[in-house]
């Protein structure tokens, strides 16, 4: 246990330690290891990538690590998988990510290499918008402008998301919750709210969410405004209404929104990505997505 955390191997022979500490405040401890790994292509064959850091833990605490059998982690770091797999295959990777209460049988998509965006996605409703990849590294940054509910934009300072000032946003498919600076949140959410007037407020516990609402009498979803993320450029980002109103429990809907705090990096988490198949282009520093049934 005394050798966690070491910046450095002390001989050659040493194993070097790692104590790896993640947003949600999951801890691993464990040893480093290089490794070949085995990937299937899509034509059948098969190919290995020499010289992949692993990590093998060995202690583990929080929620990140419960029912898995492991994390690949996908920043753009010198020690990555996906590192080492877009170098090889074409300096791409995408994944679809389909509703978090699919049944078990559904699965998700991670993969490297050109993404083909399939019959199960809507073409015409493709949208590429840069990505800042030295910006907020090692994570996948991206330009917002604003957020509109419906078709009013919402007023929210533009430093919000100046990374240069403390802001910026990530798209992060670790994280399961959207995370917005203070002042995005207070807008987002009161917004929101205001048209979910009647539903009784509860408090479930082990949430961090803050809005949450008993929804056993019913309530039509359709009647939320639609939540657009603008992006420089112009590409809008507009996801499933149930990806920002969610199921927390039987009859408990919450506005799936955590303050970031003020100011603070904006995380565009993974239910909120959901059905959408998102193409990180790491050679054009682009970022494509599109509506899809991730089939």
């Amino acid at each position: 246990m005394n050798l966690f955390s070491l910046s450095s191997c002390p001989t050659p022979s040493t194993p070097c330690s790692y104590d790896y500490r993640y947003v949600d405040g999951s801890t691993a401890q464990g040893v480093f290891g290089k490794e070949t790994f085995t990937v299937r292509l899509t034509n059948g064959r098969v190919a290995r990538l020499p010289g992949v850091l692993v990590g093998c833990t060995n202690s583990f605490s929080g929620d990140s690590f419960r029912g898995a059998d492991g994390v690949l982690g996908l920043a753009l770091s010198d020690y990555s998988f996906t590192s080492k797999a877009t170098n090889v295959f074409g300096g791409k990777f995408s994944y679809c990510l389909v509703d978090h209460l699919s049944n078990k049988n559904v699965s998700n998509y991670l993969i490297f290499g050109s993404s083909s965006f399939s019959s199960a996605t809507k073409l015409n409703a493709t949208r590429t918008t840069p990505l800042d990849l030295n910006v907020i590294p090692p994570f996948y940054a991206v330009n917002i402008i604003g957020l509109s509910l419906g078709e009013t934009m919402l007023d929210i300072p533009m430093q919000v998301w100046d990374a240069t000032q403390g802001g910026g946003t990530i798209l992060d498919s670790g994280t399961s919750l959207t995370f917005l600076a203070d002042a995005a949140y207070k807008a987002v959410v009161s917004g929101l709210q205001r048209h979910l007037v009647g539903l009784k407020r509860v408090r479930p516990e082990g949430l961090p969410i803050e809005y949450c609402f008993d929804t056993t009498s019913g309530f039509n979803q359709s009647k939320l405004p639609q939540l657009t993320f603008h992006f420089k450029g112009g590409a809008r980002f507009e996801p499933h209404r149930r990806s920002y109103l969610i199921d927390a429990a039987s009859g408990v809907k919450c506005l799936g929104f955590v303050s970031a705090g003020e100011p603070g990096t904006n995380v565009i988490g993974n239910i909120m990505q959901q059905n959408y198949l998102w193409e990180f282009d790491i050679v054009a520093s682009a970022l494509t997505f599109a509506p899809s049934t991730c089939l």
